[in-house]
């Protein structure tokens, strides 16, 4: 099984990145872990349109959903063109956008609640984050990857991640900006591997008009493992 970084800027593309998308691979089945804005197009260097399982949506945010309509448009070409694949499975929050419910020829939506779901041959377990006001689901994929999507620090957090061996962590600013609402610090991405004894953490949903390297160096002093940044075509096995 790896993990493929197909975008990792946080809240909107970057010059060098789309938005969080993660591919997950095992034993051929492809799991998409959001599909953010300007990350469908680079997603076809690693896997076909067609070739996609399901996807699961963190939340409605559009850096972590918008582009699962030009996916959806992709697999109606390939099938147009000869190639098989029914609609397109989401799994997401409550509030995932109308366009995802509403097209039944087009996507199969399945809201998800907190507990496990079993995709193909991936045990995936889902928590409830604390995004702000809006609902919000952070994954663990087979007892090893820790998705937190976007999430200030909280007690589910924390339970899903404890013991994972890769901890795949949004770092949207630092310690010295004070607590951020909805939003891990660098620091935090670091205290939260500290605390779940992760192998290595990985930060990502990286803002473009941010220092990285600065991030980097944050996390790193309390993370007590080995922290690298995410960028696209990053591969970790797991």
């Amino acid at each position: 099984m790896r993990m493929t970084v197909v975008g990792c800027a946080g809240s909107a593309p970057g010059p060098d990145s789309g938005a969080s998308s993660y591919l997950v691979d095992k034993d051929g089945f492809r799991l998409l872990l959001d599909l953010g804005a300007g990350s469908a197009g680079p997603l076809q260097r690693y896997a076909t349109a067609e070739d996609i399982d399901a996807v699961i949506l963190s939340h409605a945010h559009s850096d972590h959903w918008a582009d699962v309509t030009q996916l959806s448009y992709y697999r109606s070409k390939a099938v147009r063109e000869g190639s098989a694949c029914g609609p397109l499975r989401i799994y997401g929050p409550s509030t995932m956008n109308e366009v995802l419910t509403s097209n039944p020829d087009d996507f199969t939506s399945t809201f998800v609640q907190a507990g496990d779901l079993e995709l193909g041959p991936l045990q995936v377990r889902l928590a409830q984050v604390r995004h702000g006001d809006l609902e919000c689901w952070a994954s663990r994929v087979d007892d090893v990857l820790c998705y937190t999507a976007d999430t200030e620090p909280c007690a589910a957090l924390d339970e899903l991640a404890d013991g994972c061996g890769v901890l795949l962590a949004e770092a949207s600013g630092f310690d010295a900006d004070g607590p951020l609402r909805g939003h891990l610090t660098a620091g935090d991405a670091g205290r939260l591997a500290a605390r779940a004894g992760a192998r290595l953490l990985v930060l990502t949903h990286l803002r473009a008009w941010q220092d990285h390297l600065r991030l980097l160096d944050e996390a790193a002093q309390l993370a007590g493992c080995p922290v690298i940044l995410a960028t696209p075509g990053l591969r970790v096995a797991l």
